[in-house]
């Protein structure tokens, strides 16, 4: 893992306006993602987490919006962008190839109506239309990487589970070898032991691609098994990050420690 920093935030805020005046879902914010470690982004519903990933993607709808703070990219043989705002074509030209999004809930991530391998070649060929002579091969390819046989390809995504969901959109999220991919709650909704196969997808595909990785996940017991740092999040705020042994060991907000008490333990009486 490179200490040289592919994502750095810097004082970002975003606001929601209501009724009764703003509400601030992030506030003050600074927080650097490393290129090539697994960052997980940890807290309960509605500390902030998603909405973080959604304003760094440009995703925020009204009455969202991003209020201050800078979220410098820094994609691999490109000149670094500040992502809050990049407009237009450099926009759409980022996504996807330089930074792609593997969102919560699989069941409505994908077109009822179009085959696995439309579906590749959609982002694929909008992209990197230079890669349709092999874009066959490289479909079996990425799907392989997740633990699918070819024969997804053919499929629509009412015959997938809601594993093979998963891990059809992850193996699209790099495909086209994206600096940084950001998952939203990629283990909602499935399983234990499904969960398990999505997490050692996500290990696989950073190992196998070098890409990067920020995990965002209320589930502590999904960071203690997949990430490098935690980033703690408590309404809107930062309060801790740090070394993931570090954190789980001595966890230096009261939080943090709620958060890692709240992990199922076999054995242990509930209180």
């Amino acid at each position: 893992m490179s200490e040289q920093a592919v994502l750095e935030v810097s004082g970002l805020e975003v606001t929601y306006s209501t009724n009764r005046g703003d509400v601030r879902a992030v506030q003050g914010l600074d927080l650097s993602v490393r290129r090539g470690e697994i960052l997980g982004v940890a807290g309960e519903s509605g500390s902030g987490k998603s909405t973080l990933a959604v304003a760094l993607l440009r995703l925020l709808k009204p009455p969202g919006k991003v209020t201050a703070g800078s979220a410098i990219f820094h994609p691999k043989g490109r000149s670094p962008v500040d992502l809050l705002k990049v407009e237009g074509e450099e926009l759409r030209v980022l996504r996807w190839s330089a930074l792609s999004y593997l969102p919560q809930g699989s069941q409505s991530s994908l077109n009822p109506v179009m085959r696995v391998e439309d579906q590749f070649r959609d982002v694929i060929l909008e992209h990197a239309p230079q890669r349709k002579e092999a874009l066959s091969e490289l479909i079996h390819r990425l799907l392989a990487q997740v633990g699918l046989e070819p024969r997804v390809t053919r499929m629509h995504p009412h015959e997938l589970s809601g594993g093979m969901k998963q891990r059809v959109l992850m193996a699209i999220c790099v495909a086209l070898e994206p600096d940084l991919v950001i998952a939203d709650e990629p283990t909602t909704a499935l399983d234990v032991t499904i969960q398990r196969v999505i997490l050692q997808s996500l290990a696989d595909l950073r190992d196998d691609f070098g890409v990067t990785l920020m995990v965002i996940s209320h589930d502590m017991g999904v960071h203690a098994q997949l990430a490098d740092r935690v980033a703690v999040m408590y309404e809107g705020r930062l309060v801790e990050v740090g070394d993931v042994h570090q954190v789980f060991k001595d966890p230096r907000h009261e939080y943090t420690r709620q958060l890692i008490e709240s992990i199922p333990r076999v054995g242990r009486r509930a209180s």
